[in-house]
């Protein structure tokens, strides 16, 4: 197929919360644990698991650049776009969607695959969104969009699932 890189991010907090720093001040939603590693709220479901080629790390703050590996990513595989899901619209899309803007990549996000625990604040943010950032589409509109990309990795460096061992070193 179109061989898209896909990034998938989580989060695996102590029980305490103290590796979350600043963010735990602000971000006590419930007596729930859903940041800590394998609680329910923070695995992710069966239908979108990640496949052997996608790429999977944890992250540390709501946007999904901060403190990681992603731009180093994007940058390898020659992305120009990056496609932000998941949960909150209000945090870690929107966090993640605005990062996306800054380093100069296409920003979109397709409204039907995120969500907030605050129907205003899902709104809001979207439409912050769309005013300053990126791109809010319809899913189907994002799905158009794929198909009109070539049948070819995205970059020169997408991991194709085969590695190159006739490839010479350089000196």
């Amino acid at each position: 197929e179109k061989q898209i890189p896909i990034v998938y991010t989580g989060m695996d907090r102590r029980p305490d919360g103290f590796d979350q720093g600043a963010w735990n001040w602000k971000s006590y939603r419930s007596g729930e644990a859903s940041d800590i590693k394998g609680s329910l709220g923070n695995e992710i479901v069966e239908e979108i698991k990640p496949e052997p080629q996608d790429i999977y790390f944890v992250k540390d703050k709501p946007s999904a650049f901060h403190g990681t590996h992603l731009l180093d990513y994007l940058i390898y595989l020659g992305a120009d776009t990056v496609i932000t899901t998941g949960t909150t619209t209000s945090g870690c899309v929107r966090a993640s969607a605005v990062d996306a803007t800054q380093y100069n990549y296409r920003s979109i996000v397709p409204e039907e695959c995120v969500w907030d625990r605050s129907m205003i604040s899902h709104k809001v943010n979207l439409l912050d969104i769309q005013m300053k950032y990126g791109d809010v589409k319809k899913t189907d509109q994002v799905i158009e969009y794929f198909k009109s990309l070539p049948d070819r990795p995205c970059g020169p460096n997408t991991p194709t699932g085969v590695a190159n061992t006739d490839q010479e070193v350089p000196k």
